[in-house]
């Protein structure tokens, strides 16, 4: 959680609002905005009253409505039970205003601006039969209160004085848009966001299934092509290793593109978790390049791991994921590799431990470093890419995994010549 030092005033007031639960629909932190709202801005209406003179009979009804409105915000914190709440209020409020309405001048004064601002919060605070229930019971509460004072005329108190009712009418006016911009205005961004979030995720899923769907032809193409040739009868012992070999490749190559659409999908919605253990550094890059061995289809590319013994190889991290981050970036130093190698090492240095995967392939242009972490951005060389192209989420991967880690992922890449990536994390994070 953010820290009130680094927290932006907004944030810290919407926290102090809302201090209950914060994983709620717009509908419900609507309600408990409404309830705070409502206590400060009656109570700033009760010391109007008592400045203008209002009968004390009304001021102790500001005070029920104060307590009232209090015991509302409260339970919306510590509570789940909305819908009853949100029912409870509608009730209140109508006693309130109905009260208001007696006893200050009827249509004359304030109220009917108190029904005008209660129909625009039930737009927001129900839904479904819920709104239509509420607003059916203010559309004949309001009718209700005229066809009373039309019929009873004198049971509406008037006024001591006109200064007076100017005074009430004037703070309600301000109170009201005090009030409703607040809180219409958060509704409004939150719903945009909102709205801008769905059509994001809506276009970000398209382009992960197109992507994807691509992807995965390629080597499933491959294993099932070579596996109907399996069934040849005539083909030689040389060649049926081959086809295995092929097989096998593209199954990892396969399985590496599956694990990543996993890994994606779980940093997205927040649910990788993280292990820390001891682990040796020389065994990870030597299981990293073995790995990266079966998935290679190009023999004029050479995997090396350099191990350093002249350190001590020991560090504490999640292995799992610094091995998945280690195995995307190697894995990308094949496709863009046509010939040369692709070498594993690692050093310590002030207490971190940086691991480096370097190969000779063809670099990265210029134009393309600063948004090559991106998810779905892929290199635009198709003169090197070799047909088992990724979906753009490997680096992506490496640079979340990394964060998640407390580490840093930079590069450094000349076009034609190769690319150096370099991974640092904490030597000691038990």
């Amino acid at each position: 959680m953010q820290s009130i030092g680094g927290m932006g005033f907004v944030e810290l007031f919407k926290r102090l609002i809302l201090f209950g639960d914060q994983d709620r629909s717009l509908q419900d932190i609507l309600l408990v905005y409404v309830f705070f709202f409502m206590i400060v801005l009656t109570s700033i209406s009760t010391i109007i009253n008592v400045i203008i003179g209002i009968p004390f009979k009304v001021i102790w009804f500001d005070f029920v409505v104060i307590f009232g409105f209090l015991l509302f915000y409260i339970l919306t914190n510590i509570t789940n039970k909305f819908t009853q709440i949100r029912r409870l209020f509608l009730v209140f409020t109508f006693i309130s205003v109905g009260f208001l309405w007696l006893n200050s001048q009827g249509s004359s004064g304030p109220s009917v601006l108190l029904l005008q601002s209660l129909a625009v919060v039930l737009v927001f605070i129900s839904v479904g039969k819920e709104f239509i229930i509420s607003f059916v019971s203010l559309v004949f509460i309001t009718i209700l209160l005229y066809m009373m004072e039309l019929f009873l005329p004198d049971i509406a108190i008037e006024y001591e004085s006109k200064g007076q009712k100017l005074f009430d009418n004037l703070s309600m006016v301000l109170l009201i848009f005090a009030f409703q911009i607040p809180i219409l205005t958060y509704a409004r961004n939150v719903l945009f966001k909102e709205r801008a979030a769905a059509i994001s995720n809506a276009e970000e899923k398209s382009c992960f299934l197109a992507q994807m769907s691509h992807e995965i032809r390629t080597p499933m193409n491959a294993i099932l092509g070579f596996v109907e040739l399996l069934d040849d009868p005539t083909i030689e012992e040389e060649e049926h290793s081959s086809y295995l070999k092929i097989i096998s490749q593209n199954s990892r190559i396969l399985l590496n593109l599956l694990n990543n659409a996993i890994n994606i999908n779980k940093i997205n919605s927040g649910q990788t978790q993280v292990f820390i253990s001891k682990c040796n550094a020389n065994a990870l890059i030597n299981y990293v390049s073995e790995t990266l061995k079966t998935l290679s289809t190009n023999n004029d590319v050479k995997v090396v791991a350099n191990i350093n013994t002249s350190e001590d190889a020991l560090l504490e991290v999640d292995e799992n994921l610094v091995y998945q981050i280690l195995i995307n970036l190697g894995f990308n130093a094949i496709k863009f590799t046509k010939q040369g190698e692709v070498v594993l090492s690692w050093k310590k240095e002030n207490g971190f431990i940086t691991f480096l995967v370097k190969d000779t392939g063809c670099g990265i242009a210029e134009s393309e470093q600063q948004d090559i972490f991106n998810i779905y951005a892929k290199a635009q060389n198709k003169e090197v890419i070799v047909a088992m192209n990724g979906a753009g989420l490997g680096l992506h991967i490496c640079k979340s995994l990394t964060e998640l880690l407390k580490g840093e992922i930079w590069f450094n890449s000349i076009e034609g010549v190769g690319s150096e990536f370099f991974v640092k994390f904490p030597e000691n994070n038990l």
